[in-house]
């Protein structure tokens, strides 16, 4: 689409590396290489950028951040320029900063993963932006492998504004922590206090790349807000990952929800593995008492093994879907949720070699058990029809999808939080040696 070529046509949005290249002194020694991140060592380049994150945020108030992003985006590119965040359910496009580009306040596209975009889903907003505002151009603020948000220009910008929309992205990224004038945008429905825990408890990325593989979540609040949650995190012995479902409904469940997830934080951060990392929240959870329980899965992927291993207490199995097309159910073991039974119990570690292309998906009861409208449940064949028909082979593809197929099968509400959760692995993932 020519009209929206400015949006990275070299790759650029892929979780790309660098590789030293060939030349003179003269020559820019970095080469860009897909699939691969840039090692250490070769962070440095040779060409002037037209704005610095860092510099922006020492010399600009945290709020006014946007609007000197779009200031020095105008003065580039000749042109209007706006810029836009998506909507923390995925639903839209907002307008953050430009409002002299009379461009619109809102662009309804549902084609977000919670508050970020998979490149797998630009062609689709390309093809909405092209039809809706005809004429204008896109660059995309990449940030790890997704879109935190976007740069419209009104009309061909007379310079490329990719560079500074990836300048921009972490300058966004860092100034949110600051202030609350992007997350106020963001919520186009205003959330409630309990609701607000939850989007606070979640991972500050909902897309993003890891050794061997790749990782997407995204959560589907019911009304009266559950306890559900999900995290990650890579590091040196792997990739952590973890879903729940905290009892209770609302402002309870919410706080039940932090004090679970915060216990798990604190015992990963300490060098603890699957199983003592589950008995520290399960005894925390159970000396709270007041039938306070948490249905948990708890999860770890080692690349160089291909190994999956998972702890599971209460909560629904985890799924492997092959790049065959099958759907496989883990086994579970001991099956009781955290905070049950004696204080002192024991947990059973399940393991499984991954191949190339499969997928792990660990999701809330609330995908499962959603009503479709002849009254059925989604199911396991929900998620399997869902995958199947995921456009991508990416764990960001298989996740929108899921969330998706579990918001069209009915008009009503969510009866329940529905929370999901996907590891990529082979094919669709992107490496980083």
């Amino acid at each position: 689409m020519r009209g929206l070529a400015d949006a990275d046509p070299g790759g650029e949005f892929g979780y790309v590396g660098w590789r030293a290249g060939p030349g003179s002194e003269d020559a820019d020694p970095l080469v860009r290489d897909e699939g691969q991140v840039r090692p250490p060592g070769l962070l440095g380049r040779a060409d002037p950028v037209p704005l610095e994150a860092i510099h922006v945020l020492d010399e600009v108030p945290p709020h006014l951040v946007a609007d000197q992003l779009v200031a020095e985006a105008r003065r580039m590119a000749g042109v209007p320029v706006a810029l836009y965040v998506i909507d923390v359910d995925g639903s839209g496009l907002l307008r953050l900063a430009g409002q002299e580009s009379n461009l619109p306040e809102r662009v309804e596209v549902s084609l977000g993963l919670g508050q970020e975009i998979a490149p797998e889903s630009l062609p689709d907003l390309y093809r909405h932006l092209e039809a809706e505002l005809p004429g204008c151009v896109a660059a995309p603020l990449w940030l790890r492998g997704r879109a935190t948000g976007l740069l419209l220009a009104v009309g061909r910008p007379r310079r490329s504004l990719t560079e500074i929309a990836r300048q921009g992205a972490p300058a966004l990224e860092l100034a949110n922590r600051y202030t609350d004038t992007f997350e106020g945008v963001r919520r186009r429905r205003a959330t409630s206090p309990a609701a607000e825990m939850q989007l606070n408890l979640l991972p500050g990325a909902r897309i993003v790349p890891v050794a061997g593989g790749d990782l997407a979540g995204g959560l589907l609040p019911s009304a009266e807000v559950g306890g559900d949650w999900f995290d990650f995190a890579e590091n040196r012995d792997g990739t952590w990952l973890a879903l729940a479902d905290a009892a209770d409904e609302g402002p309870l469940a919410a706080g039940r929800a932090a004090i679970s997830l915060g216990a798990l934080r604190s015992a990963r951060r300490r060098g603890l593995g699957l199983e003592e990392s589950a008995m520290v929240v399960h005894e925390l959870v159970h000396d709270l008492g007041d039938d306070f329980s948490v249905a948990a899965v708890l999860g770890h992927w080692q690349a160089a093994t291909s190994v999956f291993s998972w702890v599971c207490c209460g909560h629904p199995a985890p799924l492997v879907a092959s790049s065959g097309g099958g759907l496989e159910e883990l086994p579970v073991g001991e099956d009781r949720p955290l905070g049950l039974g004696e204080r002192k119990r024991s947990f059973e570690r399940k393991e499984h070699l991954l191949r190339p292309g499969d997928r792990v998906i660990l999701h809330s009861d609330g995908v499962v058990n959603r009503c479709k409208s002849g009254g059925e449940r989604f199911g396991l064949e929900g998620i399997k029809g869902a995958v199947a028909a995921a456009r991508g082979s990416s764990a960001a593809a298989a996740a929108r999808s899921i969330q998706q197929a579990v918001r069209s099968v009915s008009s009503r509400p969510l009866e329940d939080d529905a929370a999901v959760l996907v590891l990529g692995v082979g094919p669709a993932t992107r490496s980083l040696s």
